[in-house]
């Protein structure tokens, strides 16, 4: 048994090339590229086109049934020679059923490729194994499975994994940074908004900032830095001047509240010494700042957060929670209420 780590790019062209191991324990933290890199070994194992419903099983260990398990693992596919079977959260995996697992390891079908997927750094012995059987087939089910640990997305492959998703589709290098900054870099954010721009551009097959502005409730054409900057610096004329200014074109008081949350949610991580340790694209994902914007923002944040108290940060929050309540109420006074929050948030000590 060997463990290796390798990006989410490269482990899918290889399983795609059918250059996968017939039997393996996959770590990934994310569900949505565990299903890409199961997607991508049915095509490299079992063949690009045919029926998952027929060659693909997939069990979740609380409720997996050893005799189901097997039946998969001992056979292939109704219509195909080969079969892939997937078994999710092995923590989950009671000693029955770890014994069963293992002893069909020792000498495993080779028409099947047996995926078992956990989110958890534990490795096979203490997730997939058992001790109680035979030594001899202990060691031959070790050897048998290869460990895999899924690397996280570099912001390189994350702006590749989503210019795919828009296959057939025109989008700029803008609209993939802005659409990252409005979904926390998470792709169980991001593949929703993916699917509702599609639909929504579906005709013109071209992807903007101004369209994935309007998906998500949020004006543009306006200086968000300016403004954030002025709050941060605790300069109440310039904040409410800017404000005014930009809220005669658009209604932009949920997104100013966005970024308002944004900035200091940047104050209360950099309060953290382990992140304060990072740099350059690891220290962005920590504090969620995308765009050229977040990034020329970054400095003051550093500096701000060394001269804001926590309690003020926590303060900060409750402001901006009753703000946007009150914006998305029909009945709001929103300059009233944008003026306050910002005097509230110059405030603080």
């Amino acid at each position: 048994m060997s463990k290796s780590s390798s990006s989410f790019l490269s482990l899918r062209k290889a399983f795609s090339a059918g250059k996968l191991p017939e039997n393996m324990l996959l770590e990934a933290a994310d569900r949505i590229i565990s299903d890409d890199l199961v997607d991508a070994a049915f095509i490299g194992f079992v063949g690009k086109g045919e029926s998952k419903e027929d060659s693909l099983s997939a069990f979740t260990a609380d409720d997996l049934k050893i005799d189901s398990l097997m039946n998969e693992c001992m056979g292939g596919g109704l219509f195909s020679s080969r079969k892939v079977v997937v078994i999710r959260n092995p923590k989950k995996l009671t000693k029955p059923k770890k014994i069963a697992i293992t002893e069909y390891l020792a000498s495993p079908n080779p028409d099947v490729c047996l995926i078992i997927i956990t989110d958890e750094n534990e490795g096979a012995d203490k997730l997939v194994f058992s001790d109680s059987i035979d030594p001899d087939k202990l060691r031959s089910a070790k050897s048998n499975l290869k460990e895999i640990s899924v690397t996280d997305l570099s912001e390189e492959e994350m702006t590749d994994w989503i210019r795919e998703k828009f296959d057939g589709f025109e989008i700029s290098e803008e609209s993939i940074t802005h659409l990252l900054s409005l979904s926390n870099f998470s792709l169980a954010e991001i593949l929703p908004e993916i699917d509702k721009l599609k639909t929504f551009c579906h005709f013109k097959k071209n992807v903007t900032v101004e369209d994935i502005n309007l998906c998500n409730g949020i004006a543009k054409d306006f200086s968000e830095g300016d403004f954030i900057k002025a709050v941060m610096k605790k300069d109440i004329a310039s904040a409410v001047k800017i404000y005014t200014k930009i809220s005669l074109k658009k209604d932009i008081e949920v997104y100013l509240v966005f970024l308002l949350n944004t900035a200091f949610c940047a104050l209360k991580k950099l309060e953290d010494p382990a992140s304060t340790k990072l740099q350059g694209f690891n220290l962005k994902k920590e504090l969620k700042l995308w765009g050229p914007v977040q990034e020329v923002l970054l400095p003051l944040y550093k500096k701000v957060s060394e001269n804001m108290s926590p309690s003020a940060i926590d303060n900060a929050f409750g402001m901006i929670y009753l703000a946007d309540k009150k914006f998305k109420s029909s009945s709001s006074e929103k300059s009233v209420t944008m003026t306050n929050l910002i005097h509230g948030l110059c405030s603080l000590q």
